[in-house]
């Protein structure tokens, strides 16, 4: 026995001796809800353990539905969000050690997201308030981990898919409970939660309470469940994604956003460029159906207030909300006057709008006001310096898809091609809406945004794979079943310990073929 060997035997005792007494110490004084969480918690190790992206697909689910305050303030349960991160950690390192399956590290955002931390953290030796930008800039940190643990997943197959595919779902299933509400039925318990209608505007506002942030994500879900939609070729399928397609439509239309309206049509817009002219057909007809299926339960409410774009375009006129923003904006543009290169500090901007709102006679709106917008945000905190670093992460996202998408239809994949565009559609109407939004909620965001910027090179990886060995199985998500050999990976990130295991069975099986025998 190798050393090892040894090693590795000694880690796996070492693994099942601290499970055990963390077990122990959980079970020992606990209520009912804590064992059930900590069983459902061991059974989810054990089955991410064998397919990792299933530990990929909770994660994206738990965010897009903010799952854990959901639990907490719905059901008393125990916070998911507190195990999520450490445990799929955990799980990767596992898989290193144990297999050798070295997680992917997309350099480039990793070193992206430290330049922008840099400037968060050198905001703090200026701002008015350093605690509040220390606080802000911790929660980006947090924001990064998860963004680079996301990551982290991409050296299996599907994993861009796993990602896509998981919030598409997740945001149906939500606005499928908003729908079942509509047509007159009660969830039951806590579930209300994940799909809750405003109080006193009645405007879907999805699990985030949120009616506008809500709507940007479905805009993000849009352009990739009509890729789905378009490339069905079964009726099985194109059945579910029409469903899907509906329920998202109808959520975006509940919500009654204006600015996610607005969004759609930039998402749609790039999307509808790049289809053939059969495709655009089918996709105007689709949408149109759609959009009649889904807009016949919103009523009569959302679309006054959906009309109301086009009276504030040819009238000019303005409602308390659009003045409140502009109130925003105004403040905004007069703190980058007094500090134009580096802002005031992440998180500062509520703390001086009331003393600028009233050197320009605006309105009293209270406090805690945001920029409402989310480049406005960066540039009165971080000052034009902040936000041109901002936008060029932007245009590497921008950039990393298009030569995904060059890549993918240089090599035939007509499939992959499309699903670039239909992501970096879903991107572009995601950061269309962000313009009329602060970054509330941009955990989300920056999954996203780090899977552009990496897309160029991981769709790279994946054709080389395709054309030096064979494709991925059946399974869910595209993973092979066998995961615990490590036979998932992408060929260019495999180790070559696995290529060296491999190539020993295939002389053993062959004899005389030696290694062509794999």
């Amino acid at each position: 026995m190798t050393l090892w060997s040894r090693l590795k035997d000694a880690a796996k005792l070492v693994g099942i001796g601290l499970l055990a007494g963390a077990g122990a110490l959980a079970i020992g004084d606990s209520s009912p809800m804590d064992l059930m969480a900590l069983a459902l918690f061991a059974m989810l190790c054990l089955v991410t353990l064998r397919n990792p992206l299933v530990g990929l697909s909770l994660l994206i689910i738990m965010i897009v539905s903010n799952l854990s305050s959901n639990l907490i303030q719905g059901f008393g349960a125990p916070s998911p969000a507190k195990l999520a991160a450490p445990g799929l950690a955990a799980l990767l390192g596992v898989r290193y050690v144990l297999w050798g399956e070295r997680p992917y590290i997309g350099w480039l955002s990793l070193w992206l997201l430290v330049g922008l931390l840099a400037l968060k953290l050198f905001g703090a030796t200026y701002a008015p308030d350093w605690q509040q930008t220390l606080s802000d800039t911790a929660d980006f940190i947090k924001d990064a981990i998860i963004a680079m643990l996301a990551l982290a997943f991409m050296g299996y197959r599907k994993g861009f898919e796993t990602i896509t595919t998981s919030a598409v779902l997740t945001i149906a299933a939500v606005c499928g409970l908003g729908f079942i509400q509509v047509i007159g039925f009660d969830l039951p318990g806590g579930f209300s939660l994940f799909s809750r209608f405003g109080e006193f505007n009645g405007r879907f506002a999805g699990p985030i309470e949120d009616e506008n942030f809500f709507a940007v994500v479905v805009v993000f879900c849009v352009p990739l469940a009509l890729f789905q939609l378009l490339g069905s070729q079964k009726l099985t399928a194109f059945l579910f994604w029409s469903l899907t397609t509906c329920l998202l439509l109808f959520g975006l239309l509940a919500t009654q956003s204006r600015g996610g309206i607005l969004a759609l049509c930039v998402g749609l817009g790039i999307l509808f460029l790049q289809l053939r002219a059969r495709q655009k057909l089918a996709a105007l007809a689709v949408f149109v159906a759609v959009i009649m299926v889904a807009s016949a339960f919103v009523g009569e409410q959302a679309f006054e207030r959906l009309a109301t774009i086009g009276e504030m375009a040819s009238s000019g006129g303005i409602d308390k909300s659009t003045e409140g923003r502009l109130a925003s904006w105004s403040v905004a543009g007069e703190i980058f006057k007094a500090h134009p290169w580096l802002g005031v500090g992440a998180g500062n901007f509520n703390l001086l709008y009331q003393d600028f709102a009233l050197e320009l006679g605006l309105i009293f709106r209270g406090e805690g006001r945001s920029t409402h917008s989310l480049y406005l945000e960066v540039l009165t905190e971080q000052g034009l310096l902040g936000l041109m670093y901002f936008l060029l992460m932007i245009g590497f996202a921008a950039a990393g898809i298009v030569v995904a998408y060059r890549q993918a239809r240089a090599a035939g994949d007509r499939r992959l091609a499309s699903h670039m565009v239909a992501f970096g559609a879903g991107l572009a109407g995601y950061l269309a809406g962000m313009t009329l939004l602060h970054d509330a909620y941009p955990r989300f965001l920056w999954i996203v945004i780090v899977l552009g910027i990496e897309s160029g090179r991981l769709v790279r990886l994946r054709l080389e794979a395709k054309s030096n060995g064979p494709s991925g199985s059946r399974a869910p998500f595209g993973a092979d079943p066998l995961l615990l050999t490590g036979s998932m990976r992408i060929g260019s990130i495999r180790t070559g310990r696995m290529r060296t295991g491999r190539m020993k069975l295939g002389r053993m099986r062959t004899g005389s073929k030696g290694a062509d025998g794999v």
